[in-house]
């Protein structure tokens, strides 16, 4: 099964992966810090994942 990330999902497991909270990535994005939270929801649901780390570890190894 290959990951599926929209372009936000990208933005923001790619801030992820450098280190910022949810907060940073909304101040950085400019959205809501639920905004955030939705976009990671629908991520773990649309690959079966549980968390930041393993979104940033299907990421990272889908992009190879």
């Amino acid at each position: 099964m290959e990951a599926r990330f929209s372009p936000r999902q990208i933005e923001i497991v790619t801030l992820i992966a450098s280190g910022y909270s949810d907060k940073q990535i909304a101040l950085h994005l400019k959205v809501s810090q639920r905004t955030v939270r939705t976009q990671l929801e629908r991520l773990y649901a649309a690959n079966g994942l549980h968390s930041r780390a393993q979104a940033v570890h299907i990421w990272t190894i889908s992009h190879r």
